[in-house]
């Protein structure tokens, strides 16, 4: 499938969306077969996308146009990316309209539902995940990519609360549209290699949604001041890794050292030290793949004064010692 198979393809009438042109204001029959019930004190329904999903981790559905869509939540997660148009949302009771190329990203049992009934050219693209499909493989893809990376892909796969959403305003980066439709062109006609094709865009398109956290400009946690606390607190340690304290870092947001070693724990189930461990061995594992530098010069040039402890902790979190980790990532 070319991209202009695809926009002929995501543009057709389907036959639900036929049945709403010829019945404006109606609720698809669909809704006939399922009975609404009160969920966290509101009455909605509960999505469940087994007849899409089957045996898959992952799925695809374009939103019916021409229709709005009733309150309801899921147990798996989903994303909704605009291709085309825009579209209003409300979410925990906040409304939000989406743009052509905004993502927000849901989590199991999050309330939700279309205010606004999408026109011909208003195209909503839900991708559906299991809990499963964040699994070990997946996640290694991205696990070296820092500490916003790794605790983003925590909340979303870890989460408790399972009422978290994310949004982001991803319409000026082209090369983020240009991923989705190689996703949907690989979704819609498989090729040979689908499986692994389809993990490798999908991780591409969260590691371009991580790229605009680091531009402080487009993206957010709608629902979670904390959560948004939280992440500008990791950028100021991976920014300032090699020479921030405690002491620095608490002085830098205008707290008290204990509340925000607390708030660091509670979020991220880590301490200050840990994290800035953790990006110091990170950035260590960079340059080992993408210099020449010795590793004494690594050590040094990370922060680290204890190369012994370095050595522990490196072996310790990636499993091979620096050097066979300089190896093993050179090999073709």
């Amino acid at each position: 499938m070319d991209l202009h198979e695809l926009n002929y393809f995501l543009h057709h009438v389907t036959k639900s969306e036929q049945w709403h042109l010829e019945h404006p204001g109606e609720l698809s029959p669909f809704y006939k077969k399922m009975t609404p019930a009160i969920h966290n004190g509101e009455i909605c329904y509960m999505f469940d996308f087994v007849n899409t999903l089957k045996d898959e981790e992952f799925a695809v559905v374009k939103e019916t146009r021409f229709t709005t869509i009733p309150m309801h939540y899921h147990k798996d997660m989903e994303m909704n990316y605009v291709y085309e148009g825009s579209c209003t949302f409300l979410i925990n009771t906040q409304e939000i309209t989406l743009h052509k190329g905004d993502v927000c990203i849901l989590d199991s049992n999050t309330h939700h539902c279309a205010t606004s009934e999408k026109g011909e050219n208003d195209i909503v693209i839900n991708f559906v995940f299991r809990k499963s499909y964040f699994n070990d493989g997946f996640l290694n893809r991205l696990s070296d990519k820092g500490l916003i990376t790794n605790f983003l892909l925590s909340t979303l796969s870890n989460s408790q609360e399972h009422n978290k959403y994310l949004i982001f305003k991803t319409a000026e980066n082209f090369r983020f549209h240009n991923i989705v439709q190689s996703l949907l062109c690989e979704y819609y006609a498989p090729s040979i290699c689908y499986n692994e094709l389809n993990k490798t865009y999908m991780a591409l398109v969260f590691l371009e949604l991580i790229n605009s956290i680091y531009d402080n400009t487009n993206s957010e946690y709608i629902d979670s001041k904390s959560d948004q606390l939280i992440i500008s607190i990791l950028k100021y340690i991976e920014d300032n890794y090699k020479t921030c304290t405690l002491s620095s870092l608490a002085d830098n947001f205008n707290f008290n050292q204990n509340y925000l070693s607390n708030l660091i724990k509670k979020k991220t189930g880590s301490t200050f030290q840990e994290l800035k461990l953790t990006q110091q061995l990170t950035n260590a594992s960079f340059l080992l793949t993408n210099t020449n530098k010795t590793i004494n010069e690594i050590i040094d040039e990370v922060g680290c004064s204890n190369p012994s402890y370095f050595y522990k902790k490196f072996t310790s979190l990636f499993h091979q010692s620096p050097k066979s980790y300089r190896i093993n990532s050179k090999k073709p």
